[in-house]
């Protein structure tokens, strides 16, 4: 039972700037999986292959037939001839995906802490499941009785009926839950009539168990690492592991023991594929290598391929004559199981073909050496079979580094091909594109000489930009107008905003919610986020500017956000709540889902209940000395967008006193009557600021303050650098 007295957990809004349609996988794909279709004469339906991606999307393509005698039809620029769609509902990385045929069905457990259901046919979401509370790594599927198992970090393995799952709300089907796990699991297998389920993790162990009842069956204990995958055969008679100890096993369930242990990687295996007759066994990792083994002879195998990156997924193509690779990179291939022309399989110790799918069937008596390690002859031959695959599918390039410019607008990326981009997080798009220039010279380049308060985060884990807002300082950023890159503002009133003071914060919380009438009901803008003059600093802010009705344009404050983009709200550093796109805001269904999960933060900003707080900084304001140490210490203090040439006005008219006439009142200029005073910006004339920029003269850390718009913030973070109180020393010139 949930504890009520638990405080509640924070809530993290985040967007990702990202193109309207995703057509390439951007990194490393952990799941693929082929899908035949169901007869030759069937024209309407074609093969297709899934591919779940690390950056979020599973992704469908179809049409993809090898042999072809187009060079360039799998290139970028011929991706329409076999990108399909793309079900981007996910938050995380996928982990693992399972297509049900019959049933133009396909499951997906992600990274997000959620497994979802989806319909192949319309490429639409029919549900989310979200029992657990950590990483959702592996699925198995019992097809016959429409079972779906899910398991991951939580150390959980939950069974739910899918027929139910689709037809009823996910808060009330009840699920089937094997909690007596020690370890995350990363594996698991059952049989088609869920009578045997399995499960590999850290415990270096397989763990089964009945799922009808969930008892424990037994434990096959030899691998000497993690268990990364475990395939069953039809009866579940007999379980296949693959483990980081780099060793293959085969398994009797009716001997509780290994019968057979295969050592042909040299490092940890990662995935396997089975054929049908569960005879024949394909097997890549964390060496780039793959391997087909007979089951029968395990003493013989056969390099199939190799690639430039860990394995991560394989499955067999049509009729079993080629194979689907994945790997951590974005590019997956289609690799042909036949020797290549030069290349005959007299050259090998096993001469049997390696696609001869009218091998006897696989039984224990036929075992040689059983559960004697074997180290195949094929494995110190170097050369594959087949060094260029049938198919190659290029992927796209994913943002290695980011830097987030001083004025914590702007962000510089530099992705995996080297090419450089700048980035507007206000408008939650691309700005340019600068090709392969220097990342560092480019930050150099474009760095201002200002200090921001940072009021977002940047994750680079899907491979493109993730923003991420959060409840403590996402209203941080207070900024003067002056000092804000106003070329892609549009100005729809006439109205000086030469004082304005900015926050970045509400700016784009108007901009992302613009449409969504549950939390902007009246259309308009609604956020403070523009205080007109000083004179307001230390009241509420208060809208200015409205939307403009008749263009139906963003004010002069807003911007137009992308609608593709993704919104995401999730518990900080935890399970996601809910994730839609900006087109969806104004749908009826998606504003009931957030009433019931919107932060209170976002709701009371939008409805103009809260406004930012602004910073203030405590500093010291001398008299310059020459070759002399100042001893006064009085202390001031001011908003942090106090800018110099208020600081000179308020020095020229309060402390010196110079805008006065009486001599007496220049006499009493070294007296202490300014302390505890502060800087004030309402009432300052300009004739006072510009006779107390002529005569004044600032100095901070033995440098002249000369830029008149530079503000106490920046003059402390980037001048100053010191720990104790900023010291500002003031003379006439």
């Amino acid at each position: 039972m949930e504890n009520k007295n638990q405080p509640k957990k924070k809530t993290q809004l985040s967007i990702i700037i990202r193109d309207p349609i995703e057509k390439f996988n951007r990194s490393g794909i952990n799941c693929l999986k082929f899908e035949k279709k169901s007869s030759r004469s069937d024209q309407a339906n074609l093969d297709r292959l899934y591919t779940a991606g690390r950056d979020s999307t599973i992704r469908v393509y179809s049409n993809l037939v090898p042999n072809t005698n187009d060079p360039s039809r799998y290139q970028a620029d011929n991706v329409d001839q076999y990108y399909q769609m793309s079900l981007s509902h996910h938050t995380d990385w996928v982990n693992d995906i399972i297509v049900c045929k019959n049933s133009n069905r396909l499951f997906s457990a992600s990274s997000d802490t959620t497994v979802k259901i989806w319909n192949t046919t319309k490429g639409s979401l029919l549900t989310t499941l979200r029992n657990h509370k950590d990483y959702v790594k592996c699925l198995a599927y019992a097809k016959d009785k429409q079972i779906l198992a899910s398991a991951g970090f939580d150390k959980n393995i939950y069974l739910c009926d899918v027929n139910k799952a689709v037809s009823i709300s996910s808060t009330d089907l009840d699920t089937n839950t094997i909690s007596d796990n020690k370890y995350s699991i990363y594996s698991l297998a059952i049989n088609n009539q869920a009578t045997v389920l399995a499960s590999g993790s850290p415990e270096n162990c397989i763990r089964l168990w009945d799922p009808r009842t969930n008892s424990k069956l037994m434990k096959l204990r030899g691998h000497g690492h993690n268990i990364r995958y475990i395939v069953l055969n039809r009866d579940a008679t007999q379980c296949l592991s693959a483990s980081s100890d780099h060793t293959i096993r085969l398994w009797s369930l009716g001997q509780q023991r290994c019968i057979s242990t295969i050592e042909i990687h040299t490092e940890g295996v990662w995935t396997l594929c089975v054929n049908e007759a569960f005879n024949k066994v394909y097997s890549g990792g964390k060496d780039c290598r793959i391997y087909a083994t007979d089951l029968r002879n395990s003493d013989e195998s056969v390099l199939v391929c190799e690639e430039p990156s860990p394995i991560l997924s394989i499955d067999l193509g049509s009729e079993e004559e080629s194979l689907w690779v994945s790997t951590t990179c974005s590019t997956f291939k289609n690799w042909n199981l036949k020797p290549n022309e030069n290349l005959s399989w007299s050259h090998l110790k096993n001469p049997a073909k390696i696609n001869d799918i009218n091998l006897r069937p696989l039984n224990e008596n036929n075992i040689s050496q059983s559960g004697a390690s074997s180290m195949s002859s094929s494995f110190l031959m170097q050369n594959p079979i087949n060094t260029n695959p049938l198919i190659n599918i290029p992927g796209t390039s994913c943002i290695k580094h980011y830097h987030i410019l001083n004025d914590k607008r702007y962000v510089i990326t530099k992705d995996s091909n080297e090419n450089v981009c700048v980035w507007d997080v206000l408008q939650a798009r691309r700005l340019e594109f600068l090709g392969k220039e220097n990342f560092e010279n480019t930050i150099k380049l474009r760095q201002r000489f200002i200090s921001v308060p940072n009021w977002f985060s940047v994750d680079l884990k899907l491979g493109v930009l993730t923003i991420n807002f959060d409840e403590s300082d996402w209203q941080s950023a207070w900024i003067n107008f002056k000092d804000m890159d106003s070329n892609h503002v549009r100005q729809t009133q006439n109205i000086d905003l030469s004082d304005a003071k900015i926050n970045y914060g509400h700016i784009f919380l108007e901009s992302l919610f613009k449409t969504c009438p549950l939390l902007n009901p009246n259309q308009l803008q609604t956020c403070g986020n523009v205080i007109m003059n000083s004179q307001q600093t230390n009241s509420a802010p208060h809208s200015i500017i409205s939307k403009d009705v008749e263009r139906d344009q963003p004010g002069l404050l807003r911007f137009n956000i992308p609608d593709h983009t993704p919104i995401i709200l999730s518990e900080t550093g935890g399970r996601t709540l809910h994730r839609l796109e900006v087109k969806d805001l104004s749908k009826e269904s998606e504003q009931q889902i957030l009433s019931k999960v919107i932060p209170t933060w976002i709701s009371e900003a939008l409805s103009g209940k809260i406004a930012p707080k602004f910073n203030r900084i405590n500093f010291v304001l001398n008299p310059f000395i020459q070759n002399q140490k100042v001893v006064n210490k009085e202390r001031l203090s001011s908003i942090d967008l106090l800018q110099v040439k208020k600081l000179k006005e308020h020095v020229y008219s309060k402390i010196l006193k110079l805008d006065q006439t009486s001599e007496n009142n220049q006499n009493d200029s070294n007296n202490n009557n300014y302390k505890n005073s502060e800087p004030d910006e309402s009432n300052v004339s300009n004739d006072s600021l510009q006779q107390a920029n002529r005569k004044i003269e600032l100095i901070c850390s033995d440098q002249v303050l000369s830029d008149p718009e530079m503000n106490l913030r920046t003059i402390k973070h980037l001048i100053w650098k010191g720990t104790g109180d900023l010291t500002i020393l003031y003379r006439q010139k």
